[in-house]
C-alpha cells in the first residue's frame, strides 16, 4: 500500500495555561504530520479503506507523550466552525512518545465517495491542538500536482522581504511553502510549517551572513501532492547586500542560556548608532523588547558596544523561558543571534 505526506496541524488553543505552552504550540506544528492514504482492495469490490499515518508529538514541548487524539471523518470540508459535526473515529492508537510513528486504518469507505479527514491532539492539560489541515480521499489516489507557481518577485518591505507570486488555479489547492537559499544553487530550505492559503509571503529573518537571500516557490493540494518549485528569484540586489557584510554585525550574547536572573549583554558592531536598534523577538516571531537609544552602548567584555538585556518585555515583566532571537536592525541591515532563557 502506498502512503503520502499530509499536512502539519495548527496552533494549540488556550485555556487557563502556562506562558510555555505558546511555545509549545509552534514546537507541535513541527510534529503532527499525516501521510495520505493507503489503499486496499476486498475481493476485487473497489477501494473500500486507507490508512493514516502520523509522528506523535509530545505533551511538553517535543518531550513526553501526548494525552489523547481526535481524528474525525466527514464528506465536506473540516474547519474548526464545523468541528462538532464530522464523525469521530474510534479505534485510535494511544500516543506514543515524541518523534514516534504511528498510524490507524479506517475502513468500511463507500467507492466512489468523497471523504475528508483531520486531526486534533490533546496535552495532559486539557489543551486540544487546532484542526490539521483536511486530508480529501475519493476512493482513488490523486497523484498530479498542481501548476508550478509563476510571476514570482520580491520587494524589500518594512524590515524584511515580501514575496508574491501568481494565484494557483487548481480546483484542489491547498496552499503554497515558500523556500529560501543563500545562493540561486541552493541548497533551499523551506520557511512554513503550515500551507500559506494566500499567494504572498513576508520573510522578516532573513540570513545572518548579510547575503541575499534566493526564494522558490511550491503548491500543494489536498492530496497531499507538491508541485515542482518556481524559478528562483533573488530577495535583495546583491551589491546592496555585500555591502554590508563588514560593516555591521551582532556577536552571539553571553551568559547564553540565560537564567531569570541573569542580564544579557549583546555586543554589536555599528556604522550608525542612531540608525540601528535591537529587537528582541520570541519562537513565533513576535516582537518582546526593543532597545533604546544605541548611541549610550558602553564597550563590555566582548570588546564590542554592548546592548544589555534583562529578560523582560516592554511592558517590564519577566519573559517566559525559551527561544528568543536578538535582531540588530538598521535600515535594509539585518543580523540576528539566538538566545535561550532558562528558569
Amino acid at each position: 500500500m502506498s502512503r503520502r505526506s499530509l499536512p502539519r496541524s495548527r496552533r494549540f488553543t488556550r485555556r487557563e495555561r502556562a506562558p510555555w505552552r505558546e511555545y509549545f504550540a509552534v514546537l507541535v506544528m513541527l510534529g503532527l504530520l499525516f501521510l495520505a492514504p493507503a489503499l486496499a482492495r476486498a475481493q476485487g469490490a473497489g477501494q473500500d479503506s486507507l490508512t493514516l499515518r502520523w509522528t506523535a508529538v509530545g505533551d511538553d514541548s517535543l518531550s513526553g507523550v501526548a494525552a489523547a487524539y481526535d481524528l474525525r471523518r466527514s464528506d465536506s470540508l473540516i474547519t474548526a466552525s464545523n468541528w462538532s459535526t464530522a464523525t469521530t473515529l474510534d479505534g485510535l492508537p494511544a500516543p506514543l512518545a515524541s518523534g514516534t510513528p504511528q498510524q490507524v486504518t479506517v475502513r468500511g469507505l463507500t467507492p466512489g465517495s468523497t471523504y475528508y479527514f483531520a486531526m486534533r491532539v490533546r496535552d495532559d492539560a486539557g489543551n486540544w491542538s487546532g484542526v490539521s489541515n483536511v486530508v480529501r480521499w475519493a476512493g482513488a489516489l490523486d497523484e498530479a500536482p498542481p501548476a508550478v507557481p509563476s510571476g514570482l518577485v520580491s520587494e524589500v518591505l518594512g524590515n524584511g522581504l515580501h514575496l508574491s507570486w501568481t494565484p494557483s488555479s487548481a480546483p484542489d489547492l491547498a496552499g503554497y511553502s515558500v523556500y529560501r537559499a543563500n545562493s540561486a544553487a541552493g541548497p533551499y530550505t523551506r520557511l512554513n510549517l503550515d500551507l500559506i492559503t494566500v499567494a504572498e509571503y513576508q520573510d522578516d529573518a532573513l540570513p545572518l551572513d548579510g547575503s541575499s537571500p534566493w526564494y522558490q516557490v511550491t503548491a500543494s493540494d489536498l492530496s497531499g501532492n507538491e508541485s515542482a518549485r518556481s524559478a528562483g528569484v533573488p530577495g535583495v540586489p546583491e551589491a546592496q547586500s555585500t555591502a554590508s557584510v563588514s560593516v555591521w554585525g551582532i556577536e552571539p550574547a553571553y551568559p547564553n542560556p540565560s537564567r531569570a536572573s541573569e542580564t544579557v549583554s549583546i555586543p554589536v558592531e555599528l556604522v550608525d548608532a542612531a540608525a540601528a536598534r535591537v529587537d528582541i523577538v520570541d519562537a513565533a516571531g513576535h516582537l518582546v523588547w526593543r532597545s533604546a537609544n544605541l548611541q549610550e552602548l558602553v564597550t563590555g567584555l566582548s570588546g564590542h558596544p554592548e546592548v544589555k538585556w534583562e529578560g523582560k518585555n516592554d511592558a517590564g515583566r519577566a519573559v517566559a523561558p525559551g527561544p528568543y532571537r536578538a535582531w540588530l536592525v538598521a535600515g535594509d541591515v539585518r543580523r540576528s543571534t539566538r538566545l535561550v532563557r532558562v528558569p
